[in-house]
């Protein structure tokens, strides 16, 4: 069997190199450097692997080596389970070689924005486009690890990629699914065309134009006093750690009341992790906004009053 100590010493160095770079911060994402040096480890492991019986134990050994000489040397984080997840990140990004055994510049392949906590989330994705399209989110919006997780969680992927043309047929059945109470306007039974329309170009505008929104649901049902209401579209502001609800209506007295009822309903349906009250988009026809608060909180902070939207075009 052969030695392990040139790919161990190869590889130890490189990874004193990475987190030298990070500790002297002349990286200008140097955490990346560590999703540098996990990738790399993965990659030994599995090259290792692939040479056949007698080397996969040799690969075992020469994990075991590098997990305490690397405990011994940067602390913890390189245990054989977290070596053994390595390997799963490298499995999930299987970026080649150019050149034979030259190694492949990741900074060209991946994106540096994201830490080590957001590949785990995203390695245990096996659908490559959804993948892809969280790398891209997270990276452009910087959406903090519990936002990733909960967006994961919640399918928010499957949400959007059902696309602007899904939201528009949906809408278009409000009509027939319509609960008692709700008039024309709300449903658009007179006129459907208009409303689609709105509705599409209110949820383009949000996630195209604002930072922080994320789509969560359209047409989202909700218990009210016992009657089934539902919220034309639903939003998750991660800066303000709200959701936020949109319909479409006149700026009259019972329609503001009887959509400050569905915030004050929806505050149960959150999840507990959410401690801020949901805030209400009340649109008119014309495009103005009236910013609507639960029971619970008749006052927004100044700060927050004034980054939210005022107009649809």
């Amino acid at each position: 069997m052969d030695s392990p100590q040139p790919e161990y010493t190869a590889l130890f160095r490189y990874l004193r190199m990475l987190v030298d770079t990070e500790q002297k911060s002349l990286d200008p994402n140097p955490q990346f450097a560590l999703v540098e040096a996990y990738w790399h480890i993965g990659r030994i492991v599995v090259e290792t692997e692939q040479d056949g019986q007698e080397r996969a134990d040799y690969g075992i050994h020469l994990i075991e080596i590098l997990s305490q000489r690397l405990t011994q040397e940067f602390g913890k984080g390189y245990s054989l389970p977290n070596m053994w997840r390595f390997k799963q990140f490298y499995l999930a990004f299987p970026i080649l070689s150019t050149n034979g055994r030259e190694l492949p510049n990741l900074r060209n392949y991946l994106r540096t924005e994201l830490r080590w906590s957001h590949y785990r989330i995203l390695m245990q994705l096996e659908n490559k486009q959804e993948r892809a399209f969280y790398i891209q989110q997270a990276a452009d919006e910087r959406w903090p690890v519990r936002i990733l997780q909960r967006l994961v969680n919640s399918r928010y992927y499957y949400q959007t990629a059902l696309g602007e043309d899904h939201l528009l047929a949906g809408v278009k059945k409000i009509a027939t699914l319509a609960p008692a109470g709700l008039s024309p306007t709300q449903v658009g039974s007179n006129a459907p065309q208009p409303l689609r329309t709105r509705l599409a170009n209110i949820r383009k505008t949000l996630l195209e134009q604002y930072v922080g929104y994320a789509f969560v649901a359209q047409r989202q049902y909700v218990s009210v006093l016992g009657h089934d209401r539902w919220a034309e579209l639903v939003f998750f502001q991660y800066v303000l750690n709200r959701f936020i609800l949109v319909q479409l209506s006149e700026h009259d007295p019972a329609s503001v009341a009887q959509f400050r009822q569905l915030l004050d309903a929806y505050l149960d349906k959150q999840p507990p992790t959410v401690s801020q009250p949901p805030v209400g988009f009340l649109v008119d026809p014309t495009g103005r906004v009236k910013v609507i608060t639960s029971s619970q909180e008749p006052v927004l902070p100044t700060d927050e009053e004034t980054s939210l939207p005022r107009f649809f075009h």
